[in-house]
């Protein structure tokens, strides 16, 4: 039987062992590939980041050189001393700005900083530096803080926000906090009591200085409180030394001559005991008028112009005497000034950034206004820190500073229900005008909406009405609601960041005395005119101080011309003080300048080893020149364990290692106007 042929059909394929070998190429190849986008994701991170930290530190720097006076006369390095049970922040100028590091032996397991009782981001990074001295702030036209204007409590007086706030406290009250005027005039007393007659409220008298007799005479038609640093001599047992002193009160009593004595060596806090007064460096003198703190209830006193308020001790709101405005200093051979406060506090945390926007008008009317933060990635509870461990809600745990910034507000939620939300953790705004806090809600509804991972903030209008301007409420600082029209106010925003972004401002001392012993915050010591010993050339400055720049306006010196000695006079001359090689007999290594950097031939200073007086003579108006914006970040994370040694030196040394900093640094005078 013969069947019909049948045409087979074939197809084209591919075997299942093909198929393999090709998945195993396209595999081996995508990871190859794949291996290069991590790598390149970080290097991408990292560019955008430097860029942000430029960015950020030359908008700070150009803030400050538009407000001058709120230039502080220095930032100091600060370390966490035990004093009676309590962990106290104290100045350590020994301390070199580019030692990140915490001053303690471990980190325990709940990120607490041992020997400093902190959390360790407080007393690390950034935060190794943040005492401000001398911020000053003009008194401005008094005004009502409070839609209550029949409240015996409303607000009323001149407002001032201080400008690095948040700052320390704990349990809501300031930890250091001075507040001062500018510093009086010196007059010297030869004749006993002729001249200690007719002081004027801007001048204090001395006499015997360089002696354990020396005194001050104080004006005292009227009785006031005054604020006193120094730099003293001290003999304990035939062991000489020098304290300096910082920001010492006394109180004054009025006195009917016009004038009271107070002999140095009974001021409180000099001596100690067995130790006798050798004398003061008068060059080191400062004195100023003190202002007082009052409760917030208790009504100013217009006799006592030099009285102050803290309204709000955690985000940093003081309130002046209301009198005080439209008054003027009456200082011989100047021009009459206004009255100043200079503030010196703690700064809280420099991880809490903060911007000023003027609220304008919205275009067209009725959308909600859209404010774009500096930092993109905004920090959430909901996420946990660089250390692992989650970060306090709002009022939870111990009012004290901790990792994050929900301890900080103008009102808590017990005083106004909704006033902080968790849509809006570690986000604060006020109002600069008045202090107030915006509400986070209002009526049961959010008043403005955070985009964290963009970094955007929407302001709604509350009350929907398109013709009164974006309104918002505000929670006055003595707890009263209003609702407020906020187009063309200045709202000041208050936030972290996520990957430990801060803004740190740190600047070299304004003004630098002279000592005979080991420079402090804002001294100088001078080669070969005591103990320490050291270069004949050389001035040498506190470790905080090394890299800034200085300004020395006179300089007498003695110069080699051909093996003759000559004596020449350097002014208006500028270094910068760092660590020099090459020998040098000074016992305590420090940085210094070299007068021979500028006169290769210059011996030594014109100079009397016994006189300070001779010294003032030989090296004086030296300043600080150098102010410092510096940004930091850090994209990693670690784990804590139960070991604080290890979680020090090894979790966070290691974490520690990959943080970035940018530094712009820019040189501005800071005039004896504002001292």
């Amino acid at each position: 039987m013969i069947f019909p042929s049948r045409k087979l059909n074939r197809f084209a394929g591919t075997t299942l062992i093909e198929i393999l070998v090709v998945i195993v190429v396209f595999l081996v190849g995508i990871l190859a590939i794949a291996q290069i986008f991590p790598g390149g994701i970080k290097i991408m991170n990292h560019s955008r980041n430097t860029t942000m930290g430029v960015g950020l530190a030359r908008s700070e720097l150009e803030l400050l050189k538009s407000r001058p006076d709120l230039v502080p006369g220095e930032v100091v390095p600060i370390k966490m001393t035990l004093i009676a049970g309590v962990y106290v922040p104290v100045e350590d100028p020994t301390w070199l700005p580019t030692e990140y590091s915490p001053a303690v032996t471990g980190i325990d397991q709940n990120g607490i900083a041992i020997e400093a009782g902190r959390a360790w981001q407080l007393v690390s990074g950034p935060n190794t530096t943040r005492r401000v001295i001398g911020e000053t702030h003009k008194i401005t036209a008094p005004k009502l803080l409070s839609p209550d204007g029949t409240s015996v409590t409303a607000p009323f007086g001149s407002l001032s926000i201080l400008e690095f706030g948040p700052i320390d406290h704990i349990g809501g009250v300031p930890g250091m906090l001075n507040v001062y005027g500018r510093d009086m005039y010196r007059r010297v007393a030869n004749a006993v009591p002729n001249d200690y007659q007719g002081l004027r409220d801007y001048e204090y008298a001395v006499r015997a200085m360089t002696t354990g007799a020396a005194e001050i005479a104080f004006p005292a038609a009227v009785a006031g409180n005054y604020r006193m640093s120094f730099t003293a001599t001290i003999n304990n047992g035939g062991t000489f030394f020098t304290r300096r002193l910082n920001g010492l009160g006394i109180s004054i009593a009025a006195s009917p001559t016009g004038y009271s004595v107070q002999p140095v060596a009974t001021i409180p806090g000099v001596l100690q005991g067995g130790e006798t007064l050798v004398g003061v460096e008068v060059e080191s003198l400062q004195i100023a008028h003190l202002y007082t703190q009052l409760a917030t209830a208790t009504a100013f006193d217009p006799n006592d112009l030099f009285q102050y308020k803290v309204l709000n001790g955690r985000v940093g709101e003081l309130l002046f005497n209301p009198n005080l405005f439209g008054k003027y200093e009456e200082r011989a051979g100047t021009t009459r000034q206004p009255y100043v406060a200079r503030i010196d506090y703690d700064v809280r945390d420099w991880r809490i950034l903060h911007e000023d926007f003027r609220i304008s008008t919205s275009s067209p009317a009725g959308l909600p206004k859209v404010l774009k933060l500096a930092i993109p990635s905004l920090r959430t509870n909901s996420a946990r820190q660089s250390d692992g461990i989650s970060a306090p809600a709002h009022g939870v745990g111990a009012d004290a500073p901790n990792a994050g910034m929900e301890d900080v507000w103008v009102v808590k939620n017990a005083d106004i229900a909704g006033a902080n939300t968790t849509a809006a953790d570690n986000m604060l705004i006020l109002d600069v005008a008045t202090g107030g806090q915006i509400l986070e809600s209002y009526a049961g509804k959010p008043t403005f909406k955070i985009d964290k991972s963009n970094g955007y903030i929407t302001l709604f209008d509350i009350d929907n009405d398109d013709t009164n301007g974006l309104t918002q409420a505000i929670a006055t600082p003595d707890g009263s609601t209003v609702l407020t029209n906020v187009t063309g106010r200045v709202l000041r925003m208050y936030y972290m960041a996520r990957e430990e972004w801060a803004i740190q401002v740190s600047r070299s001392a304004a003004h630098y005395d002279f000592t005979y012993g080991p420079p402090a915050a804002a001294q100088y010591y001078v080669g070969g005119t005591g103990l320490l010993n050291g270069s004949s050339t050389r001035i040498y400055f506190p470790r905080m101080d090394t890299n800034r720049k200085v300004a020395i306006g006179r300089i007498r010196y003695l110069w080699n011309d051909a093996g003759t000695t000559r004596e020449g006079l350097l002014e208006g001359a500028e270094f910068q003080i760092k660590f020099r090689t090459g020998a040098d007999s000074i016992t305590q290594p420090m940085p210094s300048i070299d007068l021979k950097d500028i006169i290769p031939t210059a011996l030594n200073f014109v100079q009397d080893t016994t006189s300070a007086a001779s010294m003032a003579f030989s090296v004086n108006d030296v300043r600080g020149v150098s102010i410092i914006a510096k940004s930091f970040y850090n994209s990693n994370g670690f784990t804590l364990t139960a070991d604080p040694v290890l979680n020090l030196n090894n979790r966070f040394g290691n974490w520690a290692k990959e943080w970035g900093v940018n530094s712009k640094e820019t040189y501005l005078h800071r005039g004896d106007a504002i001292q």
